[in-house]
């Protein structure tokens, strides 16, 4: 999984001047261009969108900086259509200007991204390899949404409806599910509950979604929410799945919380993430 996040990576540096071919992404990754986004964000703090912008903006203030061609052309050559435009995105990252660039002035660099296992062997977190039957579940969704809204999908949740109301419905497990990633900067994010009820749950105004049989990778977490759950996914994807030869199957994963404070250094949950074997 290293080799081909590295593999990618390099490739949409390769273009950073054209067009990214998302179907090459895919062939390069093993992920779809909007799931290898998602996983994008989780291992580096920041969206691919973002990170393709800065490296953009980073070259653009090097050739700015090293050669005589025209500011414009540079600010064409990656993506901007106007000097307005470049301008401002330019002052955003660099805190100065092209022109004081062109003078000499300082300027932001946002290096390449790489992986690396910089601990073997002594980094653990308790994971295991387990089947779970198909189950449903009944909540609120929100679709295209920055990962720090999801706690919005709750809150509309409990302003309509009690922990208690909403417990009855099944089991009382309550998740949260990202589902159906489409976009490679957003996610489809549903604040949920285990529901038996199918019926009632449509009935209460809630959105259902039924989960299939499948095979998961689950994480136990202890930390607060959402510094454990961050790390959890890091884990995952940089030591656990390539260890066991498995990826993200691309259904839908699940934060799996249980009763306590969330906030607590002591608070434990679990991470689900659905598995595919890796080829």
């Amino acid at each position: 999984m290293i080799k081909s996040f590295n593999e990618t990576v390099r490739y949409i540096e390769s273009v950073l001047d054209s067009e990214i071919d998302e179907k090459k992404v895919a062939t390069i990754s093993s992920y779809s261009y909007p799931m290898f986004g998602r996983l994008f964000s989780v291992l580096t703090d920041m969206t691919l969108s973002e990170y393709i912008r800065f490296r953009k903006l980073t070259k653009a203030a090097k050739e700015i900086n090293e050669t005589n061609e025209r500011i414009i052309d540079i600010a064409v050559k990656y993506g901007y259509e106007s000097s307005d435009s470049f301008t401002n995105a330019f002052k955003n990252f660099h805190h100065t200007t092209p022109t004081e660039v062109r003078k000499g002035g300082a300027y932001r660099v946002l290096s390449p991204v790489q992986l690396a296992l910089s601990v073997t062997g002594g980094k653990h977190m308790d994971a295991r390899i387990q089947r779970k039957d198909g189950f449903a579940v009944a909540g609120v969704k929100l679709d295209n949404i920055n990962s720090f809204s999801c706690p919005e999908a709750w809150d509309q949740l409990y302003a309509t409806y009690s922990h208690d109301i909403l417990s009855r419905l099944g089991n009382g497990q309550s998740y949260g599910m990202c589902f159906d990633v489409e976009n490679p900067n957003k996610i489809n994010y549903m604040a949920c509950y285990h529901v038996s009820d199918i019926a009632k749950a449509r009935e209460m105004g809630l959105e259902v979604k039924e989960i299939r049989e499948a095979e998961y990778a689950i994480l136990s977490l202890k930390g607060s929410v959402p510094t454990c759950i961050h790390e959890g996914w890091k884990y995952a994807m940089e030591v656990f799945l390539p260890e066991q030869g498995y990826m993200h199957a691309g259904t839908p994963d699940f934060e799996v919380y249980s009763e306590g404070d969330m906030y607590s250094p002591d608070y434990k949950m679990e991470l689900w993430i659905p598995l595919s074997k890796k080829e």
